[in-house]
């Protein structure tokens, strides 16, 4: 779990975390140098063994503070928990028996529901399918949510773990390096998401940029460009855009319809 200034949720993120019906788990939360009450809500969970903080001296950015965690972490599986997001109480179960039954599998999943002072939780609709799923990876196109994706440990690090450079779609492009490994998506709602709405168009086209970024990235790495020759910022593209517009105002019709049920 990677943190920064999120002293109003950190709490329950943890707290759901503690009521998880399986035992077996450790919690590595890096505080990326907070400048609100994160370090002082860390404090209230000091004699609980199972976790332990990080605390960064410098801002460093999400990608930073979960490499670290990566490293430390001593467990065979890796489970990501966004400091505002929830876990249900049977996630860590159903997520580690999935890969314990498929070795061949480098993550697993599970649907989302988006939550925040909008109201919610309201259930998204990931692919399920091996098919779909492999789909969405050679069409580079993300495959399952990341805010509840299950890593085996060892895969992670087999591909350098995130890329810190991407300031951005920083997990789109950690699952792009992972796209010649099988992943999978439950079909089970395991994570509350909180989210922001409505989402403006300006942070849709933002996102997009920085996606195709990832693409444009991992693809050139593909070809052999050293990392010191791929480029860092995004470039404005038409058709990246036109997409983006596109996925904003499919989003905003399906929650006008969603909030009139």
């Amino acid at each position: 779990m990677a943190t920064y200034n999120d002293d109003a949720t950190i709490a329950e993120s943890i707290g759901s975390i503690l009521q998880q019906d399986f035992d077996d788990w450790e919690l590595i939360v890096v505080n990326d140098a907070s400048t609100d009450a994160t370090e002082n809500v860390l404090e209230q969970f000091s004699d609980e063994e199972r976790i332990r903080v990080i605390s960064l001296d410098k801002n460093s950015g999400s990608g930073v503070a979960r490499n670290i965690a990566i490293r430390e972490a001593a467990g065979e599986y890796l489970a990501i928990l966004d400091a505002d997001d929830i876990a249900l109480p049977q996630r860590l179960r159903l997520q580690s028996a999935a890969l314990d039954a498929d070795p061949a599998l480098a993550a697993v999943a599970a649907q989302v529901a988006e939550f925040g002072t909008w109201g919610g939780p309201v259930p998204g609709r990931w692919p399920t399918s091996d098919q779909e799923v492999a789909s969405r990876q050679l069409s580079r196109k993300m495959p399952i949510p990341h805010p509840s994706a299950m890593f085996r440990t060892s895969e992670v690090r087999r591909v350098g773990g995130y890329d810190e450079r991407c300031r951005r779609a920083q997990d789109f492009a950690l699952l792009l390096k992972l796209s010649d490994r099988r992943v999978r998506c439950l079909d089970e709602v395991l994570v509350h998401y909180r989210t922001q709405r409505p989402v403006t168009l300006s942070y849709v086209i933002r996102n997009g940029r920085y996606a195709q970024l990832a693409r444009d990235r991992f693809e050139m790495s593909q070809r052999g460009l050293s990392e010191d020759a791929l480029p860092l910022e995004p470039t404005k593209s038409i058709r990246t855009d036109l997409a983006s517009v596109k996925s904003w105002v499919v989003r905003n019709l399906q929650e006008q319809i969603g909030s009139r049920k």
